[in-house]
C-alpha cells in the first residue's frame, strides 16, 4: 500500500509540473504557483526517501539508478536539440548533452543524476555529527545566487550562472530531507493537522514574496526556488511522510496510481506536447487550467500507446 501511495505521490507532482508550464503570466504567478510550486520537490524527495543505504554496494545501485534515466535523457535530448543541430550542427547536441540545456525538464533528470552520483557522500553526511549543514546548502545557495545578484543590482556572471543552472544546490535539502527521513536517521514525528495549518500559512507567506519578486523581477515571481517555496515544501514533505506513515490512510485511485506509473514519461514528453499544440490556433483560447487538463491526458495517452508498443515488440 505503500507503494501506491508514492505513485499518487508522483502523479500529484506531475500534475503540478504541467500546471506549472502552463500557468498563465503575471499576477497568476504570485497567487497559483504556491499551490504547485512542490512538483519537482516531491518528485526529488521521494528519490531520497527510497534511496536506502546500499553500504559498500554502490556500483551496483549507481548502475540500477543511472540507467534508468540515462537513455531516456540521451534520446530526449537528441529530440529537443534537433533545431539547434540544424543551426549549429552536431555540436550544439554535445553542449546540450553537458549542460542540460536542450530543455527545461532535461535539468532536472541532470540534477537528478548528480544526486545519485553523490548518495554514498549524502548518507555520509546525513549520519555524521556534521549533519545540520546540510540544511544549509540549498537556502544559503538560493541566498547567494538568486537574492544578491537582484538586491545588489549586480549581474551575475557566466561561470556563476553556469554554476546555478546546472548543479543540484537549490534542491539539496528535498534530497537530504527524503534521505534522513528514508533511513530513520530523522525521527521525528508531526502532527498532521499542525503540519497542514503551518503549510497554509507558508502559502501565504509564498504569497507575499511573490509579490515582491514582482514588483522586482516579474519572471522570477513565481519560482520553485526562492526561501518561502523552500520552507513550503520541505513542510509538504513532512505532509506526505506523514501520509505514507498513517495506515488509516489507505487511497484508491486508479486514475492517479496510472498517472503516477506514467509519470516520469509524461514529465519527458509534455513540453513537446505544449510544442506541437503551439501550433493549432484554438489551442491558445483554452483557458487554464483546463490546457493543463488537455496537456496531461495526451501526454499519458501517448504514454500509454508507448508501453504497449514495447510489449508488442517484446513478444516478437
Amino acid at each position: 500500500m505503500k507503494n501506491q501511495k508514492i505513485q499518487i505521490f508522483r502523479a500529484m507532482a506531475i500534475i503540478a509540473v504541467v500546471m506549472i508550464h502552463t500557468t498563465p503570466p503575471g499576477e497568476w504567478q504570485i497567487f497559483c504557483k504556491p499551490f504547485i510550486n512542490f512538483a519537482v520537490a516531491t518528485f526529488i524527495f521521494l528519490s531520497g526517501y527510497l534511496t536506502k543505504d546500499q553500504g559498500e554496494d554502490w556500483k551496483a545501485f549507481y548502475l540500477r539508478r543511472i540507467k534508468r534515466v540515462a537513455l531516456a535523457y540521451l534520446i530526449w535530448s537528441i529530440l529537443y536539440s534537433i533545431p539547434d543541430m540544424i543551426a549549429s550542427g552536431p555540436v550544439a547536441l554535445v553542449k546540450n548533452l553537458l549542460t542540460a540545456n536542450a530543455n527545461v525538464s532535461l535539468y532536472y533528470i541532470f540534477v537528478y543524476i548528480q544526486f545519485v552520483l553523490l548518495t554514498p557522500w549524502i548518507i555520509r553526511l546525513a549520519r555524521s555529527r556534521y549533519r545540520h549543514l546540510g540544511w544549509l546548502i540549498a537556502p544559503v545557495s538560493v541566498l547567494i545566487f538568486k537574492y544578491y545578484g537582484l538586491l545588489a543590482g549586480v549581474e551575475m556572471s557566466k561561470y556563476a550562472s553556469l554554476i546555478w543552472s546546472d548543479l543540484c544546490l537549490g534542491w539539496f535539502t528535498f534530497y537530504y530531507l527524503g534521505i534522513m527521513l528514508g533511513n530513520g536517521i530523522m525521527k521525528r514525528s508531526y502532527d498532521l493537522r499542525v503540519l497542514c495549518v503551518v503549510y497554509v500559512v507558508s502559502l501565504l507567506v509564498q504569497m507575499g514574496e511573490g509579490y515582491l519578486w514582482f514588483l522586482l523581477d516579474p519572471v522570477q515571481c513565481g519560482s520553485q526556488l526562492k526561501l518561502s517555496s523552500l520552507l513550503s515544501s520541505s513542510i509538504f514533505m513532512l505532509i506526505l511522510q506523514s501520509l505514507m506513515q498513517k495506515t488509516e490512510w489507505q487511497p484508491r485511485s486508479r486514475l492517479m496510481v496510472l498517472i503516477g506509473d506514467n509519470s516520469f514519461g509524461i514529465y519527458l514528453s509534455h513540453l513537446m506536447v505544449m510544442g506541437l499544440l503551439a501550433y493549432l490556433p484554438a489551442y491558445s483560447f483554452i483557458p487554464f487550467p483546463l490546457n493543463s487538463l488537455l496537456i496531461l491526458t495526451i501526454s499519458l495517452l501517448l504514454c500509454m500507446a508507448g508501453t504497449q508498443v514495447r510489449r508488442l515488440f517484446k513478444r516478437c
